[in-house]
């Protein structure tokens, strides 16, 4: 009698276990699995994110270079434009002390 009793008290715990190693297949493994891409996505999320923050980064540099170079253009156009017209003015106006101030004789 006592061998029935531990051959009955054995198919339950390998009935018991068997049970537990379906549950966890059935109900824990999806869930697990369902965590993972969840984390794996939120992952890519935040990579992404990253890479357009760095991409936004590298723009606004390359803009601001530009922008400094396109002023620098400016201001040496706007130099050169004054010294243009300042040796123009300075032409004209020694052109007209000339005409009015004739050498006397």
């Amino acid at each position: 009698m006592p061998v029935a009793i531990a051959l009955i008290i054995g198919v339950v715990v390998l009935a018991v276990a068997l049970v537990g190693l379906v549950w966890a297949v059935i109900v824990l493994l999806p869930f697990y699995a369902y965590v993972a891409i969840v984390v794996y996505l939120i992952w890519r999320s935040n990579r992404k994110h990253a890479d357009l923050a760095a991409s936004v980064k590298r723009e606004a540099d390359l803009q601001r270079h530009f922008n400094e170079q396109e002023m620098r253009a400016w201001r040496r156009s706007l130099e050169e434009d004054k010294s243009r017209t300042a040796s123009r003015r300075e032409r004209i106006l020694r052109r007209f002390d000339e005409a009015r101030d004739p050498p006397k004789k």
